[in-house]
């Protein structure tokens, strides 16, 4: 029976269609960076979360005081890059 060669082709060729693991969960889930980021003159924190957690991030800024603040799941404007030096999880949940 010629049923096997066949069916061994068939099975190669699924396995030449299934595309490898991406490297993280990032390049798979989200749309834009986890963590602060700067695009367009503007800067953002994008909060990755499967849990749908709010989180507190620490905003620091370049001349104006530094503030704490509660954010979403996604991506949070924060406001013009050349008035923010960076944002980080301060490690506690908000909501």
């Amino acid at each position: 029976m010629r049923i096997a060669p066949a069916l061994a082709a068939v099975a190669l060729a699924l396995t030449a269609l299934t595309l490898p693991a991406p490297a993280s969960a990032q390049a798979m889930k989200w749309d834009y960076p986890c963590g602060y980021y700067e695009t367009n003159g503007f800067a953002y924190y994008g909060h990755c979360t499967n849990d749908g957690s709010w989180i507190w991030i620490y905003v620091d800024r370049k001349t104006e005081p530094d503030y704490s603040q509660c954010v979403l799941p996604g991506s949070t404007l924060l406001d013009y890059t050349a008035k923010v030096q960076n944002a980080w999880y301060e490690g506690a949940k908000c909501k």
